[in-house]
């Protein structure tokens, strides 16, 4: 609802109580529709290496539809907006469910372009809907509680994605027919129509939607001036490409490296969604004492580890040591995307922060998923010719080699990024200070 003025305390008091449902039951949809299932779905149908990091791209380039959210927004206000694309990415969803029986019934290519163009549309409603969470929480929260509300709800969103991964991984323990996996897609998709409905009840302003109405090209200009929005975009696209090229392939190179079944494949999702739960609630005390700006450096470089891992993983498989890199992909993507939200309310002015949230994941969203999306599918299929044991790690652990070398420099953009007040206050003790 847009209210007439500020939001009183205790509507905003509601709208908090309302985010956190909706960021419960979204966990439980995103779980059954996100990037593992979709992944897992892609390998039971045979698609290519590829297909399938062109997927785990989609999750950024999807940011092509963002626009489409400001103009929505302008019309009936961001959380009236967010509401109806998610009811959009759900039907999206059920698009990518519908790519099995064409799979198995009329033709695999087909089935291929339908479950791009789902995941493609998935994602890109996401988008569209998610645009203004930054301008939201900023409304309903202040400097004080900011930090520690976007932890509790990203803890509870990480929470009922272990509890649903927990479920996915009983059902696929005693079945493993590809209907089981498109009707995990089908349910996530009735769990996400019911989140639709909390998240159309927030109260806000009407300034999302007043700055939602205007040009946007002069807002855009304005913004572009801005030294540290402009080193925020550097950072914000360096970070989502490391996780483009890392994180899906990560799963990739379990499934078809080792070749293990889709239960096990579940339990280290399991063991990824767990750490995000954890950093998401340790990050908020280092965030406040270290910074967004200097999180985001520590855990690019814990990212970077990704990649040596898998470098160095064994022939066989050794459970012990695979779950090492998993434990760093959930670990270091909560806490990068929290810290880059933080740092993101501290240095956008209010009445700007529409325009800058759609610049920002134009850029870095879309950006950096068509860069990845090429540079992934380039280098396994690269990978892929220069190995002869296509079903063994080698071909992945080749991968990881090229895609760590070229992301490395991202770490002289992160630490380019302007320090806020609090990583100026910080006496430099150590060596390795030149990054900050």
């Amino acid at each position: 609802m847009i209210m007439n003025g500020p939001v009183p305390p205790e509507r905003q008091a509601a709208s908090k109580y309302n985010y956190k449902i909706f960021a419960l039951i979204n966990g439980l949809s995103y779980m059954c529709l996100g990037e593992t299932v979709i992944i897992l779905l892609a390998v039971q149908l045979d698609c290519r290496d590829y297909i399938i990091s062109a997927l785990g791209a989609m999750l950024y380039f999807g940011f092509l539809l963002l626009p489409l959210g400001k103009n929505v927004t302008a019309r009936v206000g961001a959380a009236r907006s967010q509401g109806i694309f998610w009811i959009l990415r759900n039907f999206s969803a059920l698009l990518v469910a519908a790519a099995t029986p064409v799979s198995l019934y009329v033709s695999h290519s087909l089935a291929v372009i339908i479950l791009l163009t789902g995941a493609f549309l998935f994602y890109g409603f996401r988008a569209a809907g998610a645009v203004m969470v930054q301008p939201l929480l900023g409304e309903m929260t202040n400097r004080s509680d900011r930090s520690a509300f976007i932890a509790l709800t990203t803890a509870l969103f990480y929470v009922t994605c272990v509890l649903a991964l927990a479920v996915i991984s009983v059902v696929l323990h005693y079945t493993r027919s590809v209907w089981a996996l498109t009707g995990i897609i089908i349910v996530g998709a009735m769990f996400g129509f019911t989140s639709s409905h909390f998240i159309s009840r927030i109260d806000e302003t009407g300034a999302i939607r007043d700055s939602a109405r205007k040009p946007i090209l002069g807002e855009l200009r304005i913004l572009w001036k801005d030294r540290p929005l402009r080193l925020l975009l550097a950072g914000g696209f360096v970070i989502n490409l490391a996780v483009i090229m890392l994180i899906p392939i990560s799963m990739l190179a379990l499934k078809r490296g080792y070749g293990v079944s889709n239960t096990n494949a579940l339990l280290f999702a399991l063991l990824q969604m767990a750490a995000s739960v954890l950093l998401s609630y340790f990050i908020v005390k280092a965030t406040r004492k270290l910074g967004p700006r200097r999180i985001m450096i520590v855990t690019y470089l814990f990212m970077l580890l990704i990649g040596l891992l898998w470098m160095i993983a064994p022939n066989s498989f050794h459970w012990q040591y695979l779950v090492l890199p998993f434990i760093l992909c959930g670990g270091t993507y909560v806490s990068m995307n929290n810290s880059m939200t933080h740092y993101f309310l501290q240095i956008v002015e209010e009445e700007r922060r529409v325009a800058a949230s759609i610049l920002i994941a134009v850029v870095t969203g879309a950006g950096a998923g068509v860069a990845g999306m090429f540079l992934a599918g380039g280098l396994l299929a690269l990978a892929e010719k220069l190995t002869d044991r296509l079903q063994t790690p080698d071909p992945y652990r080749l991968y990881f080699i090229a895609a760590t070398i070229l992301l490395l420099p991202g770490l002289c953009v992160l630490s380019s990024m302007k320090p806020l007040p609090v990583e100026k206050r910080m006496i430099k003790k150590t060596w390795f200070d030149f990054l900050w």
